[in-house]
């Protein structure tokens, strides 16, 4: 009667020991501290690395800031106001809030020696996981970052339990794959064993790595092979419900603003989260100056993004800049079809002119300081 309990104790401690050693091998090694096979993250991280003392700017954010803000146009128009910054890109296709603050803090770690400000753009959906198995979920769900998660998810109070768990299941599964140096392995198997070339893993990007680097990080989505299709997709299937969508918000922003337009009472971990953010970048202090956070919400719908959060933490004052670009009565230029690749994603035209009025409100906000 003993043996059978004996042999499953002896069985459950290999396996506790096996998870163990699995996860402190994978926090030592230096594996995790090179960011390698993850397409573009790579190619922007490691040109960052080499260059982080040649940028007084940087743009964090998901895709809507990769193919949204073009550093070149945003310096040019600065030098013209007599205001010198030269700016670096670096947007992440199909980022989180957490997933940005991953970066930041990697960004951060370097000590850019001449950096003054953050550009982030925080207005996409807080804790909703694509492809969990992907290397590049796995490579940012850390415990810490994965017990955030966790929290993020919890503390919404509008989202059922039904929707909450894949969820949670997601975020576990991506830090277990990360923990038991599953992606790790499969890329040494791809590397070392097939001989494969995973420098540019994205099979849907594809994108010219020199013309990346020469534009600091901006890559038009007009640019990849994939851009008639995308376009003549949204052109089929989505612009009537873009254009619908459009139109309610346009009517409930003529009677409303901003602010109280887009409040949802599940914020308040998204605005704590922020609030952190802002702060992890505020007690960062190079040559004795501090850096800035500067954050701002692209031109988006509210079926597209999340803005509740960042709002909730302006008005209660955790973070003291934001540049709002969400309102399509003020801004309608930037939501007319001719601007746009799809309902969520600016093309070339749209991204010069939002970059430019972006750069605007900068440069009036230096010449108020």
């Amino acid at each position: 009667m003993l043996r059978p309990l004996v042999m499953f104790g002896y069985s459950l401690i290999f396996i506790i020991t096996i998870f163990l050693s699995s996860g402190f091998l994978n926090i030592i090694l230096p594996y995790y501290k090179t960011i390698q096979n993850l397409g573009e993250i790579s190619v922007k991280w490691q040109y960052l690395a080499e260059h982080k003392d040649d940028y007084d700017a940087i743009f964090l954010g998901p895709s809507t800031t990769y193919f949204g803000v073009i550093p070149k146009l945003f310096d040019e128009y600065l030098t013209t106001e007599g205001k010198k910054v030269k700016s670096f890109n670096f947007g992440i296709a199909g980022a989180n809030v957490s997933e940005i603050d991953f970066y930041l803090q990697k960004i951060l770690a370097l000590k850019p020696a001449n950096l003054k400000w953050i550009f982030l753009d925080c207005s996409v959906d807080l804790f909703t996981n694509i492809g969990s198995t992907s290397a590049q979920e796995i490579y940012w769900h850390t415990p810490r970052k994965t017990i955030e998660n966790f929290q993020l998810i919890l503390e919404s109070s509008v989202d059922s339990w039904q929707v909450k768990a894949p969820y949670i299941y997601a975020n576990f599964q991506s830090f277990i794959y990360r923990w038991l140096g599953i992606g790790q392995l499969s890329t040494f198997w791809q590397e070392r064993i097939l001989n494969l070339d995973l420098s540019n893993a994205d099979p849907l990007a594809k994108v010219s790595e020199d013309r990346l680097l020469q534009e600091s990080g901006y890559y038009a989505i007009d640019w990849q092979k994939k851009a008639e299709k995308w376009k003549t997709i949204f052109r089929t299937n989505g612009l009537d419900t873009y254009q619908k969508n459009l139109k309610n918000e346009q009517i409930k922003l003529a009677t409303l603003n901003s602010e109280s337009a887009f409040k949802n009472p599940s914020i308040i971990y998204g605005a704590k989260m922020v609030k952190n953010i802002a702060s992890r970048i505020e007690q960062q202090q190079i040559n004795n100056k501090k850096i800035e956070a500067v954050f701002f919400i692209p031109p988006l719908l509210e079926t597209d993004s999340n803005p509740s959060a960042l709002y909730k933490a302006y008005q209660s004052g955790y973070i003291d800049t934001l540049f709002a670009f969400n309102n399509p009565n003020k801004f309608s230029n930037l939501y007319e079809v001719d601007r746009r690749i799809d309902s969520a994603h600016l093309n070339y035209q749209g991204a010069q002119e939002f970059t430019l009025l972006l750069a605007s409100k900068f440069a009036q906000y230096l010449n108020n300081l």
